[in-house]
């Protein structure tokens, strides 16, 4: 046994069943075989399904849906702890958005590449973004282990839903091995995504801040029929181990791997759930640096003015300094950023205080402040901001000139909904 699966105590940890988990009827958590073990340190579903041995596996062929993210404690790729377990067979292979290694740009198309471990990878980020029947035949299971950041508007959950829904298609048992929120699993935050909105930036009737794990939107998204024509795939989940829903990356011991290209960091990934709307805009997200999000701007922004306007709002947990920056074309991060090789004036997000910073008013305070100081340089990307927001309610409601202190109320209803929506569908309960 691995020394960190260390026992320390009889108490069952967080594995129990959730409140509304007698109502699943598609779904279930797979009980590890020592259910009574505390540990030190957060255990991804990863580790926990190593520690058993892959004993569900034994003797299958299974498909893996991963990226670089897929690691254990020790650093091991999920690919290499499969393929070199002698009883149980490596079939296919299936990447996200950015590829296998992580270090495609945002929207780039991946190839598929040729061999891993002696297996081809199919990318769902190409020429297919959901497997084929060819491509699933013959397995017994499929795996899904890939990290998200909490974000409606992050594609590795639309990558769950589709693979989801193939396994479904075709009666291939499906599993995720869950992984922790990174921003929490407590706050939830933002509207609703409008059905007449979905996108492969966000598909499902969500909050922008979810606070659900990907394990937890796999039982929900199966057990409300939002796979093709309502039907159910064959679903289990193994959990993660010793981790509360107030709990922030740091409190978990794990190494932080980042997601993608530009969420270097966990504090990116609580400043990306506001600071990507600016995606919609023609302003500078900070793509083509090494700080995407956490800086903005744009060549004819004054970047003291824009610091000192933010700062007289006095938002909660927040404060900007004035920052000019350059994008540059930077390989495996950006390509072609907007404004590239052009100095922009803007400001960078100094995050004072992480749990009282509210990502979605930041990010719609900087919007109406730029909208209302430049009406003449600002512009919508009216058609990618209206996904991503999922409505065209932000972009209405700065258009007219409306006080942005009331921004937040014309969600409440819909964060207060989803709250009472996601509770039988929870697996951590702490």
């Amino acid at each position: 046994m691995r020394a960190f699966f260390v026992i320390i105590s009889l108490a069952i940890i967080m594995v129990a069943p959730a409140p509304g988990m007698a109502k699943w009827r598609f779904s279930r958590v797979y009980q590890p075989r020592n259910p009574t073990q505390q540990f030190y340190t957060t255990i991804t579903g990863l580790d926990v399904l190593i520690n058993d041995e892959l004993r569900p596996f034994r003797g299958k062929t299974i498909g893996v849906v991963t990226n670089h993210t897929g690691l254990n404690r020790d650093g091991e790729f999920i690919l290499d702890l499969i393929a070199f377990d002698g009883d149980v067979t490596l079939g296919a292979v299936f990447s996200p958005e950015h590829g296998l290694l992580g270090q495609a740009s945002a929207g780039v198309a991946v190839a598929d590449i040729e061999e891993h471990t002696g297996i081809k990878v199919y990318s769902l980020y190409g020429q297919t973004r959901k497997p084929t029947p060819d491509q699933l035949a013959g397995l017994d299971a499929v795996i899904f282990d890939v990290q998200g950041v909490g974000a409606r508007y992050y594609t590795y959950p639309s990558t769950l839903t589709l693979v989801m829904d193939a396994c479904a298609r075709d009666d291939v048992p499906f599993w995720v091995l869950d992984r922790p929120n990174p921003v929490r699993g407590d706050i939830i935050d933002g509207p609703l995504l409008d059905p007449a909105y979905s996108s492969f930036i966000g598909m499902h009737p969500l909050p922008i801040r979810h606070g659900m794990t990907m394990g937890e939107l796999a039982i929900m998204i199966n057990e409300s029929g939002w796979l093709t024509d309502g039907r159910r795939a064959k679903l289990t989940v193994v959990p993660v181990l010793s981790w509360s829903r107030y709990d922030w990356w740091d409190d978990t011991n794990l190494e932080w791997v980042p997601p993608s290209p530009n969420i270097p960091t966990p504090e990116t990934a609580l400043a990306y759930l506001g600071t990507c709307l600016l995606e919609g805009t023609n302003i500078s997200e900070g793509r083509g640096t090494h700080e995407p999000f956490m800086i903005l701007g744009a060549p004819w922004i004054e970047g003291a003015s824009l610091a000192g306007q933010l700062n007289r709002r006095n938002l909660p947990g927040v404060e900007f300094e004035e920052h000019n920056f350059t994008p540059k074309s930077i390989a495996g991060m950006a390509d072609n950023p907007k404004y590239q090789d052009m100095e922009c004036g803007g400001v960078r997000l100094k995050i004072v205080d992480r749990t009282e910073f509210e990502p979605l008013y930041t990010a719609g305070v900087i919007l109406h402040v730029i909208r209302e100081s430049y009406p003449q340089q600002f512009q919508w990307r009216e058609e990618h901001v209206d996904r991503l927001w999922g409505s065209d309610a932000l972009r209405r409601y700065i258009d007219q000139g409306r006080k942005i202190e009331g921004l937040p109320a014309i969600y409440a209803d819909d964060r207060d909904t989803f709250y009472s929506q996601r509770k039988e569908f929870l697996i951590y309960n702490k």
